[in-house]
């Protein structure tokens, strides 16, 4: 026969508590400061954007003699950052590997047109900005300026809006599964591990499915994107998943803000990285959101190119996700039955 003891609750003395209008204010202010947080850190990237360092190509004839780093410096100065090639054809390589998003080809005899290489799919925004330095030099110069599309978007989805219009989904794919597991299993670490790589994998297609059959923004390599983006839900959602496993709430607080807060924004997918305020846009690159934008215009229009350094950037975020949970299992120590 056991006996238990007695249990003593001490009821909280409503002298001591702060009057109701105390505790209003300070909820109005506490919820009045969250919204602001939030406000700037979407509109604050948005206000403070604009062009620096964009990595184009010219290809342009020796006679030329800078023509185009002069035009670039007279109309757009330090927005830019130009690599030479040697030819059209290194150029349009260069826009392919996405070492460049596009470049102009000056002619090697007055009166032929010149050419203007764009590749909207690595960015919409950077691809109109292009073209109207294109407009702008062929009216300085008097040339005619030809407009070619090495990765043009979808006749569907002509603007590329569906993939830009992915971003926060991608983001919650990471956070809410993370937040529901911890919540629900409090306790069964490999039980969470294992249904957050299910969750990856499974919005990783449904976005994928999204993309392309019903936004209709991707046409090609359906499983590589699909792949793409298993990793970086993956990515996010395994080291929230760690936070909360080592932190409980609080670490889920933190990764919430994390990626809502700092890596939406920064993730560049809705314009590119190199139009954020100068440092951001890369730091938003060593998040899983950014490299996972990355990643998802590498798959879905240049087979994949360009996406090693974002693929590396998600293994490492995974790696620090699982060694995470793993620790937190660890410290927990086996579950002893007792009879």
């Amino acid at each position: 026969m056991t006996t238990t003891s007695p249990r003593h609750t001490r009821q909280a003395d409503p002298a001591h508590e702060p009057p109701a209008a105390a505790r209003a204010a300070g909820l109005v202010v506490a919820i009045t400061a969250v919204l602001a947080i939030v406000a700037i850190a979407f509109a604050l990237p948005a206000t403070r954007s604009g062009p620096h360092d964009v990595p184009i190509g010219a290809a342009e004839p020796q006679a030329a003699g800078g023509q185009i780093a002069q035009t670039l410096d007279r109309h757009a100065p330090g927005a830019f950052a130009v690599t030479y090639y040697p030819s059209r054809s290194a150029l349009a390589r260069a826009v392919a590997d996405r070492d460049v998003y596009g470049g102009l080809v000056l002619p090697d005899r007055p009166g032929q047109e010149a050419s203007l290489l764009i590749a909207t799919g690595a960015g919409p925004a950077v691809a109109q900005l292009l073209t109207q330095l294109g407009d702008q030099i062929g009216a300085t110069t008097g040339m005619a300026v030809h407009t070619e599309d090495l990765a043009p978007p979808t006749a569907r989805d002509p603007r590329g809006a569906g993939l830009a219009a992915s971003a926060l989904p991608l983001t919650l794919a990471g956070l809410l599964p993370a937040i529901a597991l911890v919540l629900l299993l409090p306790r069964q670490h490999w039980t969470r591990f294992a249904a957050a790589l299910g969750s990856a994998a499974l919005c990783g297609v449904t976005i994928a499915v999204l993309l392309r059959y019903v936004f209709g923004s991707v046409q090609h390599n359906f499983w590589g994107i699909a792949a793409g983006l298993t990793l970086g839900v993956a990515a996010a959602l395994l080291f929230i998943l760690g936070l909360g496993a080592v932190f409980g709430r609080a670490g889920l607080a933190i990764g919430g803000m994390l990626a809502l807060l700092v890596g939406n924004p920064l993730s560049g997918l809705a314009s590119a990285p190199e139009l954020l305020p100068a440092g951001w846009g890369a730091a938003g690159q060593l998040l899983p959101q950014g490299a996972t934008a990355t990643l998802l215009r590498s798959t879905a229009y240049f087979d994949g190119a360009g996406a090693g350094t974002a693929i590396v950037v998600l293994l490492c975020w995974a790696f620090a996700g699982a060694a995470l949970i793993i620790g937190a299992a660890q410290r927990r120590g086996p579950v002893r039955q007792v009879t």
